[in-house]
């Protein structure tokens, strides 16, 4: 893996913390019943806890394509992304499959959360957006992928949170991404370029305090995972006047920055969220 973000993720292993809340996590809601009913979830999540984490993550990748220029301009909810992008050349962005795979394992009863996975440097325009999902037969969180259909395991078969992730990469413990690995149906030649992009997405993680349906339409209040010394509101700021001064003022950018302006960090304690 890149040398650069390992080192970094190696000098920043203890994290500060704030706040103890966990995030809500919303399984009771009506739009559940018609995303269950028009895409049959029920039968394509199965019974048990882990099928319905696996089998559910295949089917949003194998029936959504991902594009890294979506805008996320669309209504950010279950029901019209599919609508949009379910088995059409209608490609989505990882923020937005995550947005998908979260409400459909949120309709099925599994607790699910989106994960923001954010790179240190505040000139760096691109994150990665993930799903963890809780599995009660294992009694643990765990990283689904979407973009790239898999998740991850270490060197005994279990399969791994974001912060055991980034554990294994502090403790140089190797972890390995499932058989399942594909981008867009195709299968993924270079899973050290994957490597590397998932390092440099470590440095710290963002989460929504609420997750549950349409949650994703607006910007809502934020939890943060970060280490000691890092002011991830200073970072978020900059980042966002980096990315308008390339990019230009576009309303997007102008009303997550004004959100960002706004925000007071909440700190959570990694060993309580996982």
């Amino acid at each position: 893996m890149n040398e650069t973000f390992v080192r970094l993720i190696k000098e920043n292993t203890e994290f500060q913390v704030s706040c103890n809340a966990e995030p809500v996590y919303r399984l009771q809601d009506e739009a559940y019943r018609f995303l269950e009913e028009k895409y049959h979830l029920p039968e394509i999540a199965g019974e048990h806890d882990l099928d319905k984490a696996v089998n559910l993550l295949a089917w949003v990748s194998r029936h959504i394509r991902h594009t890294g220029n979506y805008a996320n301009t669309d209504c950010q909810d279950a029901l019209t992304l599919l609508g949009l992008a379910f088995d059409t050349d209608y490609g989505i962005n990882c923020l937005a499959m995550s947005v998908v795979l979260c409400e459909c394992l949120l309709a099925v009863g599994m607790k699910a959360r989106v994960m923001y996975m954010m790179p240190r440097h505040p000139e760096d325009d691109d994150n990665h957006v993930v799903v963890e999902t809780f599995v009660p037969d294992l009694e643990k969180w765990i990283m689904l992928d979407p973009t790239y259909g898999s998740y991850c395991m270490d060197a005994g078969g279990s399969i791994l949170n974001l912060y055991e992730i980034r554990t294994c990469i502090v403790k140089d413990e190797p972890f390995f991404f499932s058989d399942s690995i594909c981008y867009n149906g195709a299968a993924v030649d270079d899973l050290g370029d994957v490597k590397d992009y998932y390092a440099k997405n470590l440095f710290f993680f963002r989460c929504r305090r609420i997750q549950g349906y349409g949650e994703h339409r607006e910007y809502r209040n934020m939890s943060e995972i970060a280490p000691k010394g890092f002011d991830v509101h200073k970072r978020m700021v900059e980042n966002l006047r980096f990315r308008i001064e390339k990019y230009g003022a576009f309303e997007l950018l102008l009303k997550w920055l004004e959100y960002e302006e706004g925000l007071q960090n909440r700190y959570l304690d990694p060993d309580t969220f996982w």
